[in-house]
């Protein structure tokens, strides 16, 4: 059989990180041996005697032979560590994933990576900001990762799809259907495959999202980015897990700094105390990783006067429809049809609660 098989089936064992997988493939000719060895022959290895027991009562409920089917079967494959694809980034953190499971295409070693990652509820500050950054990023070329959550991660996978990026979602379970969390990103996860991204994890097909997951998706976040950005996170933010994982890989890490008065500011203003980079703009960020702001966006033609009255009182603050029709002095109809026509251009974006900014 496949050793690939054995290497998915030794992952499926909750103790054997990259680490022990990597005394049993040093201790034995094949990791079928090692999957089939005694206890005795496993502390020979150098696995401690209590996991060695655990896992050899354990073994018999796993097949390795199905184990590689349910990779076809869900159109997932697997990297393991000593695979010339298992991305060069993440290899040199301390204690990288034995295996890696990826559905679709994991974007060239050689291009940047950046980690995007930041509240679940951000507000609409936060979310105008991740989509200032992350839109200019991505078409310099930056592969954007991030966790596939809600707020912040959601909206930088979705502002990379917009500017024709790349993106690449980490989960914390399996990548069958039933286990991509939330639950609700599911199309947007089919949408980072379609785009030419993947969605990625280090845990087995079948494998439940628990909240102790979570810590390792993070360090895998980080751990395949050049660095990680921080918008908008409370002082006890997991994603202060991923900025504290780039950290102690030497990775660069970057925060937004924000109101002193605003609990979702405390996370970067905090990173920022501790020696990450504060950045106002995208170019704070490609400069630092080497790379140029490309700029892509064409100019605006206006097609009506009313539509240029109403793109110059646009801005990059969220502006209420009312807000508007004082400053324009135009029919609420007017500005309503006028706005619906402009999102379709682009040149002007709804954030919900009729409030809009520039495109």
């Amino acid at each position: 059989m496949d050793d690939l098989a054995y290497w998915i089936a030794l992952a499926r064992f909750p103790k054997f990180g990259a680490v022990r997988i990597k005394k049993l493939s040093d201790a034995f000719p094949s990791l079928s041996d090692a999957f089939c060895a005694t206890k005795e022959q496993l502390v020979a290895a150098g696995i401690e005697p209590n996991i060695a027991e655990h896992f050899a009562f354990e073994r018999d409920a796993i097949d390795p032979a199905r184990e590689l089917a349910r990779l076809a079967e869900h159109d997932v494959r697997a990297i393991t560590l000593r695979d010339p694809d298992y991305p060069v980034e993440l290899k040199t953190i301390y204690d990288p994933p034995a295996i890696l499971f990826v559905r679709g295409t994991l974007p060239d070693q050689g291009r940047l990576h950046l980690a995007v990652v930041g509240s679940r509820h951000p507000t609409r500050y936060g979310e105008q900001v991740t989509r200032a950054f992350v839109e200019p990023i991505a078409k310099s070329g930056a592969v954007i990762v991030s966790g596939l959550a809600y707020g912040v991660d959601a909206i930088a996978h979705r502002a990379t799809l917009d500017a024709g990026g790349t993106t690449v979602a980490v989960l914390g379970g399996g990548l069958d259907e039933e286990n991509v969390y939330p639950s609700q990103h599911r199309t947007l996860a089919a949408h980072i495959v379609a785009g030419g991204g993947a969605v990625v994890s280090e845990f087995p097909i079948g494998t439940h999202v628990m909240k102790q997951n979570f810590p390792f998706r993070n360090r895998v976040i980080s751990g395949l980015s050049r660095g990680t950005l921080v918008i908008e996170a409370k002082a006890t933010s997991g994603s202060l897990i991923t900025a504290r994982c780039a950290m102690e890989a030497g990775r660069d890490v970057f925060a937004v700094p924000g109101s002193i008065h605003s609990e979702l500011s405390e996370g970067p203003n905090n990173l920022i105390k501790t020696g990450a980079f504060a950045v106002t703009t995208p170019a704070d960020v490609l400069s630092r990783l080497g790379l140029e702001v490309r700029e892509t966006k064409p100019d605006y033609a206006p097609g009506s006067a009313e539509e240029k009255t109403i793109y110059d009182a646009l801005t990059r603050e969220p502006q209420h429809v009312d807000e508007l029709t004082a400053k324009t002095n135009l029919a609420p109809a007017t500005i309503s049809s006028t706005l619906t026509l402009m999102e379709m251009k682009g040149s002007a974006r709804h954030l919900g609660g009729l409030y809009y900014v520039r495109g």
